[in-house]
């Protein structure tokens, strides 16, 4: 089943600030506060992208070609369901983008903090890649979880910061070992 995912927003405040970072970067200076404001940003959409799991509040669009068998979505990111728009669309044997009702036609569940989508009535829809829309919410669920991802971030920060550039005049560096094996600890797959 095609399965995709796409981050529609992120709100809140970063896992890491500015302040944050430099300590760690042990910059003293003001002169790459974008840059590092920057890579922030990168390392939160890594470690977002590596675990499926929402270190910030995010809202997420998912398209599915088809129903499972089983009538059951899972859902890419892991964390808490938020209450505010969530919807399932679909298009009909029309093509003609129709909307389900929560609770009547469908019901959205949190199984071990993997949200999912339980379709109650069946529908018709149209065959095509974007045939189904999940839209919803998720915020960090275990403040624990976001420390550790915290700490991948810092990883990822430093790498970048004191790698800028594709070509090194000495050994090429590969991600630090710590970062694969925090991120290892806290994968969520997703089983298409």
């Amino acid at each position: 089943m095609a399965q995709q995912a796409k981050i529609e927003n992120y709100s809140g405040t970063e896992v890491i600030d500015l302040q944050e970072a430099r300590n760690y970067l042990r910059v003293d200076h003001t002169d790459d506060n974008a840059y590092i404001t920057e890579l922030i940003k990168i390392a939160r959409m890594q470690v977002v992208k590596d675990t499926n799991t929402a270190v910030v509040d995010l809202d997420v669009t998912e398209y599915f070609e088809k129903c499972p068998s089983d009538k059951v979505f899972q859902l890419r990111y892991s964390g808490k369901l938020g209450e505010s728009g969530k919807h399932v669309k679909y298009y009909n044997s029309d093509n003609v983008l129709t909307t389900l009702v929560e609770n009547t036609d469908y019901r959205f569940v949190n199984y071990m903090g993997m949200p999912k989508v339980e379709i109650i009535k069946s529908f018709n829809y149209y065959d095509r890649i974007d045939a189904i829309e999940i839209k919803y919410s998720v915020e960090p669920e275990n403040t624990d979880e976001t420390i550790t991802l915290k700490m991948a971030m810092f990883l990822l920060i430093g790498h970048f910061y004191d790698n800028r550039t594709a070509v090194t005049f000495g050994s090429p560096k590969e991600l630090p070992i710590g970062y694969k094996r925090i991120i290892n600890q806290y994968k969520n797959y997703v089983w298409e």
